[in-house]
């Protein structure tokens, strides 16, 4: 597979990266290592000390600079040695790869490709998930999937599978029958809208929405270059308007970590019950469930099926997800070859 290097990727969400300590991952199958330096700013360095190859990750951190645990060498968060016990003289000769970092939305955005492209104007605008906000609260979440990342779009993009995969979670009884379906398309993204009318609402929601017995539910799910997707759900009083229902957005920001593995960054935020506490812990667990129980085995098993399928075997396009899903793959495969 052709990894898309001139793209922003999430490597963590920014709350989980201590002061004291490095965080390594693998992204783009490339090792990787985050560090906060003296004034807080998070840093990310190739996970490679350029004297003898020992991961530095496995080092600590000193005035905000990562010391290699093997000799003691130190490389600021330009990747410049700082520190060189062995020797007299200016250390800088010796340097590590730098990667630039951004922070937006809660989350640390890597940019894996040529650093002067790096434009920040490029990462999506997901404000609803910004820190601190009082009209939403947000639940963070972190999964990782044996597959690769395209498989996961290609999951999230169609949600006509909620009905029979989740329908004991987030499924929607009855959806495939009463649903309206569109996909739009832009030169970096791509939008597949779903609404669903005069239905139950869903194991999730059923406790939750008091208003109605019955729903209709919109659902725009919009991929962005090269792997973040958010979803846009909203839930109302059937022929009602979003203002007098639940507004339920979501963002699914992957990373590939191999051609066969995806780190998988969730938020879930909600304009409703913004001070219940328990709330966050069932909308965890109901996210676990619906991905981690339910959609990541059927993912995971797709991906060894492909492995292990015949040359002449093609995916068809049957839903409007499928058609998203295939408009997604050839934007991704002209951006690899920019790269």
């Amino acid at each position: 597979m052709s990894f898309v290097t001139n793209s922003w990727y999430v490597a963590a969400w920014a709350h989980e990266i201590p002061v004291d300590r490095p965080m390594t991952l693998r992204l783009l199958n490339q090792p990787l290592v985050l560090f906060r330096d003296d004034a807080g700013q998070v840093r990310a360095l190739e996970d490679r000390c350029p004297h003898r190859g020992v991961p530095l990750g496995m080092g600590s951190i000193h005035q905000g600079a990562i010391q290699c645990i093997y000799h003691g060498l130190r490389f600021n968060g330009n990747g410049t040695c700082i520190h060189n016990p062995h020797l007299q003289g200016n250390p800088g000769r010796l340097s590590v790869r730098p990667y630039p970092v951004a922070e937006r939305h809660g989350a640390i955005w890597v940019w894996t490709g040529r650093p002067e492209l790096a434009d920040t104007a490029r990462i999506p605008d997901y404000g609803v998930f910004d820190p601190g906000r009082s009209d939403y609260r947000v639940v963070h979440g972190y999964m990782h999937v044996r597959a690769n990342v395209q498989l996961v779009i290609d999951n999230l993009l169609d949600l006509s599978h909620a009905e029979y995969l989740h329908a004991n979670t987030v499924g929607t009884p009855g959806s495939a029958g009463s649903v309206s379906n569109s996909v739009s398309a832009g030169e970096l993204s791509v939008t597949v809208h779903r609404k669903v009318f005069d239905l139950p609402p869903s194991a999730v929601f059923k406790p939750l929405w008091t208003a109605t017995e019955r729903i209709d539910q919109q659902s725009d799910m919009t991929w962005h270059a090269a792997s973040s997707l958010f979803l846009d759900l909203g839930i109302m009083p059937p022929g009602g308007q979003l203002q007098q229902g639940f507004h339920f957005p979501s963002a699914h920001l992957l990373a590939p970590e191999t051609d066969r593995s995806t780190h998988y960054f969730y938020a879930v935020a909600r304009s409703f019950s913004l001070d219940d506490d328990t709330l966050d812990e069932r909308i965890r667990a109901t996210f676990q469930c619906a991905f981690g129980e339910e959609d990541r085995p059927v993912i995971e098993a797709l991906q060894v099926s492909l492995d292990e399928a015949p040359k002449h075997f093609r995916m068809i396009d049957f839903t409007s997800g499928d058609g998203a899903a295939t408009r997604v793959r050839r934007i991704l495969d002209r951006l690899a070859h920019e790269c």
